[in-house]
């Protein structure tokens, strides 16, 4: 999340207008391997946290995004690893966990 802040930030400050500045990681990471990353990180197993399911109609392979533009005209590379961005957001949800219960399930668009 920071390092697409710093992104965008960066995009705003010194990017032309008009064009469009893609922000993605070194290397593709599969989103099942992002929530074996967060079961490990908190200790539960993921075989007990997940339920295998069919593709979905449609599926896409993959989501391939290349940041070498933003790389190149904004300086911009990601600082912050997969593991350690996890462990920060597993610690802002520990620390807010109180007030996320607060916080309503249903999303309302407010135009």
């Amino acid at each position: 999340i920071r390092d697409v802040s710093r992104g965008e930030c960066a995009a705003m400050e010194r990017g032309r207008l008009g064009d469009i500045y893609h922000l993605s990681p070194d290397s593709g990471v599969a989103v099942r391997d992002v929530v074996r990353m967060i079961c490990e990180t908190m200790g539960v197993a993921f075989e007990k946290a997940t339920r295998a399911v069919g593709e979905r109609l449609g599926q896409d392979a993959a989501y391939v995004i290349d940041s070498s533009k933003a790389r190149r005209e904004l300086g911009w590379s990601p600082a912050i690893s997969i593991g350690e961005g996890i462990k920060g957001v597993i610690r802002w949800v520990e620390e807010n966990w109180e007030e996320i219960q607060r916080q309503p399930l249903e999303y309302i668009h407010k135009a």
